[in-house]
């Protein structure tokens, strides 16, 4: 009766791991992400600065009239223009500048002529007729409050193209062309017209 004992069938226990640890993001690729939600912010902001250009940022190159000084017209700077007080002016050249009421409602190109003022008004006029689609009305003349001679057309209730000499025998001339915005009333804006055409120094 010797029989002996049984060997132990207990498996062993396995050895403790400890707590599971999150995985945890590079510090390269955490660099890396961060770069492209900046880029992607920036692009959506250029995005809307394209489209919607506040007035203040479409004026960055331009600047304010005194009602004092005067823009000269032409590199001699034979010709000038006073522009009335608070208008904004864009330099578009030697002989050509742009200009527009504070509340942008009233635009007009104003530049040099080296003709007379009735052939320098009927040069200007068939483009911009063509361009509208509009019949030219009748040509009006007068002496304006400087003294000088204008000639000038309504092509459209809201477009006027005129021309200041000093006299209508003169052989240089100063070209207007005027635009009101459609959404107002021409009428309101014709003393302003009429202020800019005396500012005009042929």
């Amino acid at each position: 009766m010797g029989g002996g004992a049984k060997a132990s069938t207990t498996d062993a226990a396995p050895a403790a791991t400890g707590p599971e640890r999150p995985l945890r993001p590079s510090p390269g690729w955490a660099m890396g992400a961060a770069i492209v939600g900046a880029l992607l912010v920036a692009a959506v902001v250029a995005v809307g600065a394209l489209i919607a250009v506040p007035p203040s940022v479409a004026n960055l190159a331009s600047s304010t009239s005194d009602g004092v000084a005067a823009e000269p017209l032409g590199a001699d700077a034979g010709a000038a223009v006073v522009v009335p007080a608070g208008w904004i002016v864009v330099r578009e050249s030697e002989e050509e500048i742009l200009v527009r009421t504070p509340d942008a409602a009233l635009e007009a190109r104003v530049r040099a002529a080296s003709v007379p003022a009735e052939e320098a008004l009927a040069a200007a006029v068939p483009g911009i007729a063509d361009e509208i689609g509009a019949a030219p009305g009748a040509e009006r003349r007068e002496t304006l409050a400087a003294g000088t001679f204008a000639v000038h057309v309504d092509v459209d209730p809201s477009v006027t193209v005129a021309a200041v000499a000093e006299s209508a025998e003169a052989r240089e001339s100063v070209v207007i062309e005027a635009r009101i915005r459609d959404d107002v009333d021409p009428a309101r804006y014709r003393a302003a017209l009429a202020q800019l055409l005396d500012g005009v120094r042929p």
